[in-house]
């Protein structure tokens, strides 16, 4: 799954062994963490959303943000 978003290796340790793990809770939507591996670092969609492709895209860009760009 991870292959598709085209994500930025892990930002703490460089490694590429990065997981995409999404659930359901009802009443309030989708949460979406990415997280490596390797050293456990994570981002998520800090919160909600409605639909879990926009849950998984948002965890996405903030994995793949990085100071300075």
């Amino acid at each position: 799954m991870s292959e598709k978003y085209n994500l930025k290796p892990c930002p703490f340790c460089g490694k590429t062994h990065i997981i995409i793990d999404t659930w359901k809770r009802e009443p309030n939507g989708y949460n979406t963490q990415v997280f490596c591996s390797y050293c456990f670092g994570q981002a998520s969609n800090q919160g909600f959303d409605s639909t879990e492709d926009e849950a998984v895209e948002k965890a996405v860009k903030h994995w793949n943000m990085r100071l300075g760009e």
